[in-house]
């Protein structure tokens, strides 16, 4: 799987002491005799840490002064079952528990942001435990050299598969639901083991980029926040840069071959205009350039079609209605294809664009010699290849 994350550690809050803080109390069942502990997650590792011995009724209480939103983990004894809280300046924040199962047990209230993510990191949790079960269920039929150990690791497989996917749209859902939480940011950085993230396609980037956007201009000033957006840029950076790589490569390559069909249901192939100048085009019907684009080809094409020219037009509409009529409306009678598919046709990753119109001129052996190429700047390579000759 392509990873998307440039760095392994999730990035967390240092904090800054003023007079305005955090209470974090509770009560126990079971204290045992036990330490209680609190520790600050913060970015660069050196956050704060606390331990109080609780009471014989198990009671307890930090206090800590703070100027934004921190992340703490809290646990009890030896026992490093910990659960994580988000606490802001000035709240009061309760907690109930069984000191021997705090994070199966524990409940809280005074703190929205630690209520998120105890819904988070518990549902997280559960996939946790069911991939280990499944790993446990492996080895055992490992150990003992069952004759269908293909078959069960297929099945087992697919229940891991299966439990990630739930997870990933567990996790979606929650950042949709909280984009300017910073639990949405734990969220982000979910890993079922050292390298499976649950948000690790590289579709999954515009989940970092809503989070982004949203706590960026919400806590500008905290130093949790500024490393997601560092992060944000940096891959954005590392996307762009290979994007150029990507389009100066693509020079004087072949034109990788598309098959689609036409309006009529006939299969057209790109590959059938070999021994012309073509271009392809793509354009929806939708996008008010790829409109007026339109019109300018239908220039050009009768400038140049008896000289070798043909255009090969490939639509990224959702339905055969509307790009029948834009055809109609337009007066374009070139070859035109469709597949319905949107943004998910294969023809966008094909040849690597995301926006339209979008052009490729391919020369008459089926090498690309530009990309991007419209309007006026388009017209003047046309007018220096077929007018030369």
């Amino acid at each position: 799987m392509r990873r998307l994350i440039l760095f392994l550690s999730i990035p967390l809050l240092i904090y800054s002491c003023n007079n305005n803080g955090v209470v974090i109390k509770g009560k126990l069942e079971n204290p045992k005799g036990s330490y209680i502990y609190l520790q600050e997650l913060s970015v660069d590792g050196k956050g704060s840490f606390d331990s109080l011995l609780l009471s014989k009724s198990g009671s307890f209480k930090f206090k800590h002064d703070l100027s934004y939103p921190v992340f703490y983990t809290l646990w009890v004894g030896k026992n490093r079952k910990y659960i994580t809280l988000l606490a802001k300046p000035g709240e009061r924040i309760k907690i109930t528990a069984n000191a021997d199962s705090l994070f199966q047990t524990y409940q809280l209230k005074g703190s929205d942001e630690s209520l998120n993510l105890q819904l988070l990191t518990r549902r997280f949790n559960k996939t946790i435990n069911t991939c280990d079960s499944l790993n446990t269920v492996y080895r055992q039929f490992l150990t003992s050299h069952n004759p269908n150990i293909a078959n069960i690791q297929a099945i087992l497989n697919m229940t891991y598969t299966n439990a990630l996917e739930e997870q990933r749209k567990f996790t979606i859902s929650f950042i949709e639901k909280n984009p300017s939480s910073l639990a949405s940011i734990m969220a982000l950085y979910q890993k079922l083991d050292s390298t499976t993230w649950v948000l690790g396609k590289e579709e999954d980037l515009k989940y970092y980029t809503k989070v982004d956007s949203a706590l960026y201009k919400k806590y500008r000033s905290s130093p949790h926040v500024n490393a997601l957006h560092a992060n944000i840029q940096q891959i954005k950076e590392q996307k762009e840069k290979l994007k150029l790589q990507r389009m100066l490569s693509v020079m004087g390559s072949k034109a990788p071959e598309i098959a689609l069909p036409s309006a009529k249901g006939d299969t057209l192939r790109l590959s059938s205009n070999k021994g012309k100048i073509t271009l392809l085009y793509f354009w929806a019907s939708w996008d008010e350039n790829s409109r007026k684009e339109n019109l300018n080809l239908i220039t050009q094409y009768n400038k140049y079609k008896g000289k070798g020219f043909e255009i090969y037009q490939v639509s990224l509409d959702k339905t055969k209605e509307a790009w029948t009529k834009a055809i109609k409306e337009d007066g374009i009678w070139w070859t035109q294809v469709c597949d319905f598919k949107y943004w998910q046709s294969p023809v966008v990753n094909l040849y690597n664009f995301d926006k339209v119109p979008m052009t490729f001129l391919i020369d008459k052996t089926g090498s690309i010699m530009s990309r991007g190429l419209s309007g006026e700047d388009l017209n003047n390579k046309l007018a220096k290849i077929f007018e030369d000759k």
